[in-house]
């Protein structure tokens, strides 16, 4: 016969998640690993951002002088590029997981069951 036993961190809210023995896949990990993939896509999308508001500021104050000026247009060139790609990727996370069903950003961890 397999027990199950309820695992239950005292410092962890509720909310965010413990694993009980009725509520099937360990939600803490579950929950963590999306949180982490969905921070990723915001940081990735602001540093992108940033990126581009530096290369216009190199722009703007180049001043002229043609070697800044290339400098300023290759860092706006690929920060757009970076934004495209990561709401490319974003889009085709999107499809696959409306198409197909497949819910790419949560990740599901099998229940710990202890002999």
């Amino acid at each position: 016969m397999i027990a199950v036993f309820d695992l239950v961190n005292p410092y962890l809210p509720d909310w965010l998640g413990n694993y009980t023995a009725g509520l099937g896949p360990a939600p803490t990990l579950s929950i963590y690993i999306r949180n982490l993939i969905n921070v990723a896509f915001g940081v990735g999308g602001v540093y992108f951002f940033i990126n581009l508001m530096m290369g216009g500021y190199q722009y703007i104050s180049a001043g002229g002088d043609k070697d800044s000026v290339q400098k300023a247009t290759a860092r706006i060139k690929n920060a757009i590029i970076g934004i495209a790609l990561l709401l490319s990727i974003f889009a085709i996370v999107w499809v696959v997981e409306t198409v197909f069903g497949a819910p790419i950003r949560e990740v599901n961890v099998p229940d710990l069951y202890l002999p």
